[in-house]
């Protein structure tokens, strides 16, 4: 019997596998509402069997980006409807279901026991590499040996040592590579992401399991990975430098002259660029944010009705985004030529998409009518422009509740729910999910410093209800979950339960 906080979700499991997506809804709003199991919680204890599953890494994806958008969601504020607390509770089943629905054959598959087994683990002091473990990682990476990769990343799992050094080895070997828009940085830091709601602890096999196969998918000599590797190997490009500056901090090195520089001449001028907003004083997270706001520029530029496009400068974004995390995560130096790797990325991308961005806001006109003190209220009508599409309203409503004081985690959560109830089916397989690339963009709009900011006027919440309001398709999973939870909300005559932060 699998339990989290003495909630059994047998029937949870049992559905997601059968694939009642009816037996998945009903189950969830249960132990979200009745037995109050924190949404991140429930997300982890399905995600590690999800793991143990293996196959491709979108659906852990999209269900580890599932978790953290239902917990944005509880900072929905209540409105003064009956029912309203309890509502707010329940919501969170969206994005929840979405990500189970993803992963039901991995969890299927991963259910089974005993799990698949694992090679013997080769311990850091029994690795003969002149450069280490983390030498040795890379020659497997290039080999594309998944069970030396698994080995090595075994090897640090059995020292006991922190799992942040299992996740720095992994961001080091990877910080020179960028195949299918840097698809396994993106994996790593997704899926860690899981690890991190279960709180790691004996689930790393789990973690490594999945995760080393899609490591290895590396397409060997693109333009992006070898120009941040030639400049990289400069010894005068070294970062090392940074792990003993003392100076405070100074983000805005990393604003808008930084990021115009990273698209207006070549890769080599985008590095350099890089380079000298950290000798201005930038941190190597605020230089990450800067290319993330660069990226979303990039993503603003495209048409409003090109999907493919808009697919495909988002996968940069969440790039960048993946690059901007991994900083927050580790400040080992090995992983700073990552910052390179993005630099060229976004340069490769986007040149002179900055001004077109411009010129596309500067056509949008608000058509809904922009009014209202209630947070409640203007997110409820944030919510209709987003899934209308009607982004330069979206943008008008959103501007008015953040000069307002409302808090942006409950402006980000209202965005994201509307690109969880995104039916999946519309969704290419091999490809991720409208809410991952919506919630790369808002937490990175979340995550950015003071001096990037702009006060929340930014590129990246444009981004963000782009995504979340332009990559159409049906809301059939979402009117399923709303219809379960206005029913739970029936049979409770009305009685309203406070949800809890």
């Amino acid at each position: 019997m699998v339990t989290i906080q003495s909630a059994d979700i047998s029937r949870l499991l049992d559905g997601i596998t059968s694939g009642d997506q009816k037996q998945t809804i009903q189950e969830t709003l249960d132990l979200l509402g009745r037995k109050k199991v924190p949404p991140a919680k429930l997300a982890a204890r399905v995600g590690i069997p999800a793991a143990w599953g293996g196959g491709d890494g979108y659906p852990l994806s999209t269900l580890s980006v599932a978790g953290r958008v239902a917990e944005w969601m509880r900072n929905i504020p209540i409105g003064p409807e009956p029912g309203a607390g309890e509502r707010r509770m329940l919501a969170p089943a969206l994005p929840l279901v979405q990500g189970f629905l993803a992963v039901a054959d991995r969890v299927k598959t991963g259910l089974v026991e005993p799990h698949p087994s694992l090679p013997d683990p080769l311990m850091p002091r029994d690795v003969k590499h002149q450069d280490g473990p983390l030498g040795a990682l890379r020659d497997y990476l290039i080999s594309r040996d998944v069970e030396g990769v698994r080995r090595i990343l075994l090897g640090y799992y059995a020292t006991g040592t922190d799992y942040r050094n299992v996740l720095t080895a992994i961001y080091a070997a990877l910080a020179e590579y960028y195949p299918e828009n840097g698809r396994p940085l993106c994996f790593a830091v997704l899926g860690s992401r899981v690890l991190d709601m279960a709180d790691w602890g004996d689930r790393v096999p789990a973690f490594i399991y999945w995760f080393s196969p899609l490591m290895v998918e590396i397409t060997p000599g693109t333009a992006v990975q070898e120009a941040a590797r030639a400049y990289a190997s400069v010894e005068s490009h070294d970062l090392l430098w940074l792990r003993t500056r003392l100076s405070i901090p100074k983000e805005g090195a990393a604003g808008s002259v930084y990021q115009r520089a990273l698209v207006a001449g070549s890769a080599q001028d985008a590095c350099d660029a890089t380079l000298q907003a950290l000798k201005n004083g930038a941190t190597p997270m605020g230089v990450a944010a800067g290319a993330c706001l660069a990226a979303a520029e990039i993503l603003n530029a495209v048409p409003a009705a090109d999907s493919a496009g808009l697919q495909q400068a988002g996968r940069l974004l969440l790039y960048t985004h993946s690059v901007h995390l991994a900083t927050t995560q580790t400040q080992s130096p090995e992983i700073w030529p990552l910052l390179y790797t993005a630099a060229c990325a976004v340069n490769a991308a986007g040149a002179g998409a900055g001004r077109a961005a411009d010129q596309t806001r500067s056509r949008g006109v608000p058509s809904t009518p922009i009014g209202g003190l209630i947070a409640a209220s203007m997110l409820r009508t944030l919510e209709q422009v987003v899934q209308s599409g009607d982004t330069a309203s979206a943008l008008a409503v959103s501007q008015r509740y953040l000069q307002m004081g409302h808090p942006s985690r409950a402006l980000a959560g209202v965005i994201a729910s509307v690109a969880a109830g995104r039916s999946s089916g519309a969704v290419a397989r091999a490809a991720f999910h409208p809410l991952v690339l919506t919630a790369a963009a808002l937490e990175g709009y979340l995550m950015l410093p003071e001096a990037l900011a702009a006060g929340g006027q930014n590129a990246l919440l444009t981004a963000a209800i782009r995504l979340a309001g332009e990559l159409q398709s049906e809301h059939l999973l979402a009117s399923s979950v709303q219809s379960a939870i206005d029913r739970t909300i029936g049979g409770t005559n009305g009685r309203d339960t406070a949800a809890p932060r």
